[in-house]
């Protein structure tokens, strides 16, 4: 009876100590900066310092194609200046990663350069057209030199967001989603390829 009551005491033991283990899980800087007034945009997931790496725009590549949910932090390099759907976070060393927010579901403010920022998400591998590059660049402001010098595809490491953290402040209004148009025409007889066609 005593090595039953011996055993019961340590099984509850064990289970108050795995319970006040799991209690103290400290939350990432993302997580902490959330609940201390910083903007989130998108969806933010829950992340703890044991399961969640946080790392830089250096040291981003380690994770990628894991599938494991980090938390990126740096500097906001660069916005989308069309809808605010991608940024570029830079770090110390001044190396710079596309952050794209997951399947467009969120905008975030087109002032937001300059910025100390978290992002939470997935990094990948892929491999970028032409086509979208020039978007991209289009997107970014580039020249239309510098839009026409992209010409080779480029598999680059890519940040897929599910949220983005900023700090508070002089942030304008995102730019919101447009309600899907189902009905809608594209009248494509203004493009640059149909007035050709027209000559």
């Amino acid at each position: 009876m005593a090595s039953s009551i011996a055993a019961t005491t340590l099984g509850v033991s064990a289970l108050l100590s795995s319970a006040f283990l799991a209690g103290c899980a400290t939350g990432t800087v993302a997580q902490h900066d959330a609940a201390h007034g910083w903007a989130v945009f998108g969806t933010l997931p829950p992340t703890t310092r044991d399961v969640n790496p946080e790392v830089t725009p250096e040291s981003l590549g380690e994770w990628a194609n894991t599938g494991t949910t980090v938390v990126l932090s740096g500097s906001v390099h660069a916005v989308c200046r069309t809808m605010g759907c991608w940024l570029e976070v830079a770090g110390d060393s001044g190396a710079v990663v596309m952050v794209m927010n997951k399947d467009h579901a969120f905008f975030i403010p087109r002032n937001a350069a300059g910025r100390d920022v978290h992002a939470v998400g997935q990094a990948i591998t892929e491999t970028h057209t032409v086509e979208l590059l020039k978007h991209l660049a289009m997107d970014a402001g580039r020249t239309q030199a510098e839009i026409d010098a992209i010409t080779e595809p480029q598999t680059r490491l890519i940040f897929i967001a599910d949220a983005v953290v900023l700090p508070p402040g002089g942030l304008e209004k995102p730019a919101e989603r447009l309600p899907a148009e189902p009905s809608a025409t594209i009248d494509t007889s203004m493009t640059p390829a149909a007035a050709e066609a027209a000559k």
